[in-house]
């Protein structure tokens, strides 16, 4: 696993400095494009076998700093940092705009990715135990015979 890991890292164009028990001479066969990725992924939830891991798919989508959705707000700053460098008529006006999806449109879709999580990752949990515990039965006394004494 540990080797697997390495020669994806090594194959992302990724420096590594590890063992040499974990390095491996070999590249992949193509690097898949960021695009590609998240195809997959969307691919993986399609074809989850229950709630539990459709749950963990999209925690790579909704994680708060390194997930999709906060990579994809990066990139409409950035966006937005280049119309601001070029300073033509629109160019502010594409900027704003770019920065108000990044504020205002992006938050809703992650709420619902969120609440659509946490609800998958509820149904996957064992339901809780409603109204009062009751104590354990009692184990079953043993047949006695005529004489009073257990045969």
């Amino acid at each position: 696993m540990a080797r697997l890991a390495v020669e994806r890292l090594q194959n992302a164009s990724y420096r590594i400095l590890s063992d040499a028990e974990f390095a491996s001479a070999c590249t992949g066969s193509r690097y898949v494009t960021t695009g590609r990725s998240v195809a997959n992924l969307a691919d993986s939830i399609r074809e989850s076998s229950g709630p539990a891991e459709a749950s963990d798919r999209l925690e790579e989508i909704t994680a708060a700093h390194d997930g999709i959705l906060a990579s994809l707000g990066h990139v409409l700053h950035a966006v937005a940092d280049v119309y601001d460098r070029l300073g033509g008529p629109a160019d502010r006006h594409i900027a704003d705009r770019m920065r108000y999806l990044a504020a205002h449109r992006l938050g809703p879709v992650e709420a619902e990715l969120l609440h659509a999580r946490a609800e998958l990752a509820d149904r996957s949990a064992p339901a809780p135990r409603t109204g009062p515990t009751s104590p354990p039965a009692r184990p079953p006394t043993p047949p006695s015979t005529a004489s009073g004494r257990p045969r």
